[in-house]
C-alpha cells in the first residue's frame, strides 16, 4: 500500500465509514469496494482534499480487513482521540437539539390540534345524515407538554437542514437533520409498514369489525384513525394476545400517530426525532406479534442509529476544524494588523526625519545666503562676528581672485601672496626691535 499521511488516513475513514457501515463493512473484495467508491465520488470529493479513487482504494481495504468500520474501539486505538467527544460542544449540542425539539413539538401540537377539531366535524356531519352516532370511539388525545411561558417560533418548510427556532447559538451544522427526502421516505415507510402491521392483527383478531367497516386491505385505513380504533377494540382481545412491552398501548398509539402527522404535513425533524419514531413503530409492531416487521423495524431503527451517529461524529469533527481555521484566520488577521500599525508608525517616522533632514538643508542654505562675510568696495571688511581687518584693496583683490586677479595667472597671485606675508613679517619684527 502506498504511503498515505496518517492526516489524510484520519479523513478517508471518516468520510467513509458511513459508506462502509453495516453490512458493507464485510466487503473484502477490491472490485467492490472500488465501485462504492465510485459511486459516491462527488460526496468523497467534497469531504476529502485531493482525493483520488486509486489513492482511497487500499485505504479502505486495509480499514476493512482491520475491521475498522465495524468497532468503534478499533478505531478509536488506530487513530487516538479521533471518536472522543467534546463535553463543551456536547453541551450545546444539547441544548441545540432541546430546541429543536420543542419547536417541532409545538408544530405537532398544532397539527394535532387542528386534526382533532376536523375529525370531531366530520362525526358531527355524519351523526346528522345518520339520524344516530358514528359507531367509532373518540380519538386519543396526544399528550404533548407545552410551556406556555416558552416563545419559539416554528417552521413548517421542506428545508430539514435549518433549526426551527428563528433565535440559537452560531453553530450551523447543529442540530442534526436528515435531507428531507430521506426523512420522508422513512416516515412514510414505516407508516405503511405500521399500517399493514395492525391490518393484520385485526383481521386475524378482529375480522368482525373490519367486515362491519368494509375495509379488505391495509391501503382503506390510515394510521391515524388505527390509533382512533385500536385502544378501544383492546377489550374484545383474549388474554395474553398483546406482547408485553414497557409502554401502554395508549401511549405507543398517541407516539406512533406523530409519525403519520409529521410525513403528511411535511414537518422538519431533528434525525433524533426520527429515530425515536421508528423506536417506537418497534415496540408497537412487537406487542402485536408481528414478528417479521418487528425485525424490519428493528433493523432499520439500528442502521438509522448508527448512521446518525457518524452524521454527529463528521459534523463534530468538521466543527472542530471549522474553529482550528478560524483560529488561524484571527491569528493572521491580528498579524496583519500589527503588520499594519508598524507599517503606519514607519511612515510617520520616515516622513518626520524627510522633514528634519530638509529642514537642515533649508538652514544651510539660509548660512550661506546671509552669514558670510559682506565684501564692499572700503579697505575694511566687516565679518559677521564685527571684527574688523584693515587690507590693502589690490591685496583683497589678489585674495578673491577678482578683476586684478582675473588677469594674472596662478603662479604670480601665489608669489604676490607670499611677498604680501613676507612684508608683514618684516614690520612685525621691525616693530618688535623699536621696542
Amino acid at each position: 500500500m502506498e504511503t498515505v499521511p496518517s492526516a489524510e488516513q484520519r479523513q478517508i475513514f471518516l468520510a467513509c465509514r458511513a459508506i462502509f457501515s453495516g453490512t458493507n463493512a464485510n466487503i473484502r473484495k477490491t472490485k467492490t469496494i472500488r465501485a462504492h467508491l465510485e459511486n459516491h465520488h462527488d460526496s468523497l470529493q467534497a469531504l476529502i482534499p485531493s482525493y483520488n479513487v486509486w489513492r482511497a482504494l487500499p485505504v479502505v481495504k486495509y480499514f476493512l480487513e482491520k475491521g475498522l468500520f465495524q468497532s468503534n474501539s478499533k478505531a478509536q486505538v488506530e487513530f487516538p482521540g479521533l471518536l472522543e467527544p467534546c463535553s463543551v460542544r456536547q453541551t450545546q449540542h444539547a441544548a441545540l437539539e432541546q430546541e429543536a425539539s420543542r419547536s417541532a413539538e409545538q408544530a405537532l401540537q398544532e397539527v394535532t390540534e387542528t386534526y382533532e377539531a376536523q375529525q370531531r366535524q366530520e362525526e358531527e356531519e355524519n351523526e346528522k345524515r345518520n339520524g344516530g352516532p358514528v359507531p367509532e370511539p373518540a380519538m386519543v388525545s396526544i399528550p404533548i407538554a407545552i410551556n406556555s411561558d416558552e416563545v419559539g417560533q416554528h417552521v413548517c418548510a421542506n428545508a430539514s437542514d435549518q433549526t426551527l427556532s428563528s433565535e440559537r447559538p452560531p453553530t450551523p451544522l447543529f442540530p442534526l437533520y436528515l435531507p428531507y427526502h430521506a426523512q420522508h421516505h422513512i416516515l412514510t415507510t414505516v407508516q405503511k409498514v405500521l399500517e399493514e402491521c395492525i391490518f393484520a392483527f385485526c383481521h386475524k383478531w378482529l375480522p368482525d369489525e373490519l367486515a362491519r367497516r368494509g375495509w379488505d386491505c391495509a391501503a382503506a385505513v390510515e394510521l391515524s384513525k388505527w390509533t382512533r380504533l385500536l385502544g378501544p377494540w383492546a377489550s374484545q382481545l383474549p388474554d395474553g394476545t398483546l406482547r408485553p412491552s414497557d409502554l401502554a398501548l395508549e401511549t405507543m398509539l398517541a407516539r406512533v400517530v406523530k409519525i403519520r402527522h409529521t410525513a403528511v404535513h411535511r414537518l422538519p425533524t431533528t434525525a433524533q426525532g426520527v429515530c425515536d419514531l421508528v423506536a417506537v413503530a418497534v415496540k408497537l409492531a412487537a406487542a402485536l406479534g408481528d414478528a417479521l416487521r418487528t425485525a424490519q423495524l428493528d433493523d432499520l431503527h439500528r442502521d438509522l442509529q448508527e448512521k446518525t451517529t457518524i452524521l454527529e461524529s463528521n459534523k463534530s469533527l468538521l466543527e472542530a476544524n471549522l474553529a482550528c481555521e478560524l483560529d488561524s484566520i484571527r491569528a493572521e488577521r491580528e498579524r496583519l494588523d500589527r503588520r499594519e500599525e508598524a507599517l503606519r508608525a514607519k511612515t510617520i517616522r520616515d516622513d518626520g526625519e524627510n522633514k528634519r533632514m530638509v529642514g537642515l538643508l533649508v538652514e544651510r542654505s539660509l548660512d550661506q545666503i546671509f552669514n558670510v562675510c559682506a565684501v564692499g568696495p572700503k579697505t575694511e571688511t566687516y565679518c559677521s562676528s564685527g571684527f574688523a581687518v584693515i587690507i590693502p584693496e589690490w591685496t583683497r583683490g589678489l585674495l578673491r581672485g577678482g578683476t586684478v586677479g582675473r588677469g594674472l595667472g596662478l603662479g604670480l597671485r601665489v608669489f604676490v601672496v607670499i611677498c604680501c606675508f613676507l612684508l608683514l613679517a618684516w614690520a612685525v619684527w621691525h616693530r618688535t626691535g623699536m621696542d
